[in-house]
């Protein structure tokens, strides 16, 4: 008996000391967890402390002693008493044989480009694991930052208005107020290697900057329109990229072919709240990179970006943006981006007109031949006088009318980036001074035998009282077969050109040349198409006066449908003036349509206005090719990453 006794003493004995090993490290585990907390807070503190000073226009090496600085501080009042350790230069250190590689830092700050590690050793003294032999626990941390390039939000600002230039109310929103008229457009995207700055080579222009802005306009609603679609207005969809051909899409973040556009239109809203979480545009290249071709979204949608933008933006703050050239693309496509207008004297010729671009995008390689068509559904309106182009037409022109002008290029394939063409000896004969419309119209030949057809207005005789559809929503779709599409349409008096209407003379609406968006032949029944209010004074509050158009799709297959708007009115000199819109709407497709844009830089723009359904800035730097470049770290976002 007295043997057992003596060997459970014994078992006893040692059970005790096992459970003392396991409170040892019970404790001393405990104090290790809360210490390596505090240690971690210090290293998030100091890795977002680096990237702020990045922001804010410091060197790495100011961007080194701000983390430094900020990780000494937050790692006082240690709940174990451990005194963390870094570096007193900040200097990185690594685990033996690792020298260099930024997985394996153990102490120090490491920046390199838009990237900050911090690593912090800590060791905690242990208590009761002395007794096993465990004199320490390590307690290091280590964070990661970064700045966040590319958009902040899903909308792309215009580089250019009225390209090519000068003249024509050409624009280069990038450059700075003063130069932002001169010079012309660089067709081949051209990067500065020594700056990084994209397309002001040779051009008189000088890029934005913080003391000296570029001119304010409007990076998102009704002022944002394309130069050869009215319907995109600046949003776009930043998990559908690459048009490079019918088949190249690439999609992120559970986006598919079949998402449809409220679902993209939902995930970009909540990407002006929350950030987008990638991946970036690359930097831009020369060729292109099909990555920096990204899907449009048509029309406005106001409560989804403007409200969005809103809650997160204020006027003041510096937003960085991609730049697209002002031109939509279609798979497999060449684009027309017209003249603002002819302007022409009643009786006389024009020897050198406005300049235009024909663009093209990888897929497309057939001639393009040009055309000049008058308004063909002028006679069906009532006013057969309104159409200045006989069909053929005639030089010189009969009274009343104008010849075909002469195009500088014609039956050629466009470059890439873009093909200039001059316009001269428009002759006209005897017409009434009024705005009129005629269509610019591009067709191509074998192997893709598309038409693009734009609306160009022609003032004659020093006609300038004018009115605008500028605020109405020129696009909509339905998702379903048979569903319903209300379109918001506003005459408003002042145009983009600040002239004014001046008459109390009402403008009538009306519709036709109802067709595919591809022209091919479509027919909607009488009816299906009706405007709320068939007549409307064009008013300068708000938006304009409204006429809410709406279509009834009942009887439409899937497809893109178009035709077109007709507004026509006398002013107050008593002079004719018509607009002819083209308006688009889709029928139950999905979100893998052809329509894109290609990001041809970055650059750092100022909210100087936000309204109702608009954004207006201006820029403050010029247009980069890396959305990382150091000169638009102002507006780049620091945002702690997974080590």
């Amino acid at each position: 008996m007295r043997a057992e006794r003596g060997q459970v003493l014994v078992m006893i004995a040692l059970l005790l000391v096992i459970l003392l090993g396991f409170a040892a490290f019970a404790v001393d585990i405990g104090r290790q967890v809360s210490e390596r907390r505090h240690v971690q807070n210090a290293a998030d503190a100091a890795a977002l402390a680096a990237c702020r000073s990045l922001i804010a226009g410091g060197s790495d090496a100011a961007a080194t002693a701000d983390a430094r600085a900020v990780a000494l501080i937050n790692l006082e009042s240690s709940p174990t008493g451990t005194s963390g350790r870094v570096a007193a230069d900040g200097s990185p250190e690594y685990s033996d044989g690792h020298a260099g590689d930024p997985a394996y830092l153990t102490s120090g700050i490491l920046i390199s480009g838009t990237t900050v590690r911090v690593a912090i050793d800590a060791q905690v003294p242990t208590t009761l694991a002395r007794v096993v032999g465990i004199s320490q626990l390590g307690a290091g941390a280590r964070a990661r930052c970064r700045l966040q390039g590319g958009p902040a939000v899903p909308i792309v600002a215009r580089r250019y208005d009225s390209a090519p230039g000068p003249g024509g109310n050409f624009t280069d929103f990038v450059a700075t107020s003063g130069t932002s008229t001169t010079g012309s457009v660089d067709a081949n995207n051209t990067v500065d290697g020594s700056t990084g700055l994209v397309g002001y080579l040779a051009t008189g222009r000088s890029p934005a900057t913080e003391s000296d802005p570029g001119p304010t306009f409007s990076l998102y609603g009704p002022g944002a329109k394309a130069s050869n679609a009215a319907d995109f207005r600046g949003f776009i969809a930043l998990d559908a990229r690459n048009f490079q051909d019918t088949t190249s899409r690439v999609y992120y973040n559970g986006v598919s072919a079949g998402t449809n556009v409220q679902t993209l239109k939902d995930m970009e809203g909540d990407y002006i709240l929350s950030g987008y979480p990638g991946p970036m545009f690359p930097p831009v290249t020369s060729p292109a990179d099909p990555n920096d071709q990204v899907a449009v979204m048509s029309g406005n949608d106001t409560s989804m970006v403007v409200g969005n933008f809103s809650d997160s933006y204020a006027v003041g703050d510096r937003i960085l943006l991609a730049v697209y050239n002002g031109t939509v693309m279609e798979i497999p496509d060449f684009a027309i981006s017209p003249p603002s207008n002819f302007t022409v004297s009643s009786t006389g010729t024009l020897a050198n007109g406005p300049n235009f671009v024909v663009s093209r995008n990888d897929s497309f390689n057939s001639t393009v031949t040009l055309h000049l068509h008058g308004d063909l559904e002028a006679a069906a309106a009532g006013h057969p006088e309104y159409d200045l182009i006989p069909d053929p037409p005639v030089t010189p022109p009969a009274a009343g009318d104008v010849n075909q002008p002469t195009w500088s290029t014609d039956v050629f394939i466009p470059a890439k980036n873009g093909t200039t063409v001059r316009t001269s000896n428009i002759q006209t004969n005897a017409v009434p001074a009024g705005i009129y419309s005629v269509w610019l119209e591009g067709h191509s030949g074998n192997p893709y035998f598309q038409t693009r057809r734009v609306p160009v207005p022609v003032k004659v005789g020093g006609a300038s009282r004018d009115f605008g559809l500028q605020n109405s929503t020129l696009s909509g779709s339905t998702p379903t077969l048979g569903g319903s599409i209300s379109l918001p349409i506003y005459a408003s008096t002042t145009t983009a050109s600040g002239t004014k209407w001046n008459s109390a003379n009402q403008v009538s609406l009306s519709t036709e040349q109802f067709s595919t968006c591809s022209f091919a032949a479509a027919s909607i029944a009488p009816g299906q198409i009706s405007l709320s209010a068939a007549s409307v004074t064009p008013s300068a509050s708000g938006l304009g006066a409204l006429s809410t158009m709406t279509i009834n799709t009942s009887g439409l297959a899937p497809n893109c449908y178009r035709f077109v708007l007709r507004a026509t009115g006398t002013n107050g000199d008593g002079q004719p003036v018509t607009h002819l819109q083209p308006i688009t709407f889709t029928v139950a497709t999905t979100s893998a349509s052809g329509s894109y844009v290609d990001i041809i830089g970055f650059a750092v723009f100022q909210v100087t206005d936000v309204s109702a359904n608009e954004i207006s800035g201006r820029a403050v730097t010029g247009a980069f090719a890396d959305p990382d470049a150091q000169a638009l770290r102002r507006a780049q976002v620091a945002r702690l990453m997974p080590w």
